[in-house]
């Protein structure tokens, strides 16, 4: 089966790209394609995104349909995608999108930060 979803991540990110290999090592199913943002493939795939996203700093999800998903809403489909036992992790989906989002933003704001000084 080939790729059904495409993960779009900050490449330059260690936490992202940690998250890329997460993902690698429990798709089974071979469903997830990921680009790093900063390619020319990337960047193609990007100049696509819809205006509401353009200002995202964030990890995309794009599915079957070509519908975009980004943040928190993207790391919940992406869980929902690699099935069980990840799917558990979707729960979050009960955390109102507003309060998860800050959360995630807050996040992505520090990740380059956090991850320099390990």
């Amino acid at each position: 089966m080939g790729s059904q979803y495409t993960v779009l991540i900050d490449g330059f990110c260690p936490v992202c790209t940690g998250w890329a290999t997460f993902i690698n090592k429990r798709d089974s199913l071979k469903r997830f394609s990921i680009i790093a943002q900063e390619t020319t493939q990337g960047g193609e795939v990007l100049s696509n995104r819809p205006v509401k996203m353009s200002k995202l700093d964030s990890v995309f999800l794009i599915d079957e349909s070509g519908k975009w998903y980004a943040q928190s809403t993207a790391v919940i489909r992406i869980l929902l995608g690699l099935g069980f036992p990840y799917n558990f992790g979707a729960i979050i989906w009960f955390v109102p999108s507003p309060i998860r989002n800050f959360a995630y933003d807050l996040y992505a704001r520090n990740r380059n930060r956090n991850s320099s000084n390990s």
